[in-house]
Order: structure tokens, then C-alpha cells, then sequence
């Protein structure tokens, strides 16, 4: 819950350290996440990005995204718990490197690459 100043301030840090990754450089950034109570399970985050572009042109990004947390979460639950059960009927434990792709600090895998990341869990799934 956002409510929690640990649980927002770790949620905030995983997003913020995730763009220096993508960008090969750590931008000057504001992330936040904030719970607004008269919004109950919505969450509202503010991201501002001051990064270089071509040329060193220096850019800012902005935008602001609001979003039920429960009715985000749920799909994504679903399909990792099938991955769960197709790793275990392989005889697999631990962490499933495929799964990447549901995490913005995946376990088993240094890549953040999106595009990779789904490369990867198509192989997975056709048993490559």
C-alpha cells in the first residue's frame, strides 16, 4: 500500500534506478507515487525526466498516469502463475529467468530491454 512510507519509497526507487539502466546514464529525475485516500486503490504517479537527446539537446519529460492498482496487478498475477506452474512441470525451481518482462528489477535476468525480455519468454514458452 502507498500508504506505507516504506512501501512508496521502495516502489519509487525501483522506478527512478530503472531509467539510468534504459538510458546507459542517470538522468536528473523526479519520480513519485502518491496515494490520495479518496482515491482507494488508484494510484497517481508524477514522473519528470531531464535527459539528453540528439545532440545533447538537453529534453524534459513529463506526464502524470493514474491507474487501479488491483485491476493492473491481476492479469499480470494470472499469467505469472501459469509460468510458475509450466516452470515446475519442467522440473524448474527458483526464479524464471523468462518472466523478466512482469518486473522492472527481474530476477534471474540483467536485460531490460522490453523487447528482448519478450524474445526470451516466447522461447520459453515454445520450449526453446
Amino acid at each position: 500500500m502507498l500508504s506505507d512510507p516504506h512501501n512508496k519509497s521502495s516502489k519509487v526507487k525501483s522506478k527512478d534506478a530503472l531509467l539510468a539502466e534504459l538510458l546507459g546514464y542517470r538522468p536528473q529525475s523526479l519520480v513519485t507515487i502518491e496515494y490520495v485516500e479518496s482515491l482507494d486503490d488508484w494510484k497517481t504517479a508524477w514522473d519528470h525526466v531531464h535527459f539528453e537527446g540528439f545532440l545533447g539537446t538537453k529534453m524534459t519529460l513529463q506526464f502524470t498516469w493514474q491507474g487501479c492498482d488491483s485491476l493492473l496487478a491481476a492479469p499480470l498475477v494470472i499469467d505469472l502463475a501459469r509460468l510458475a506452474l509450466l516452470a515446475q512441470r519442467k522440473g524448474e525451481a527458483g526464479a524464471v529467468p523468462a518472466a523478466a518482462c512482469f518486473f522492472k528489477s527481474p530476477l534471474g535476468s540483467t536485460e531490460h530491454d522490453f523487447g528482448k525480455q519478450f524474445v526470451l519468454l516466447e522461447r520459453y514458452l515454445l520450449g526453446r
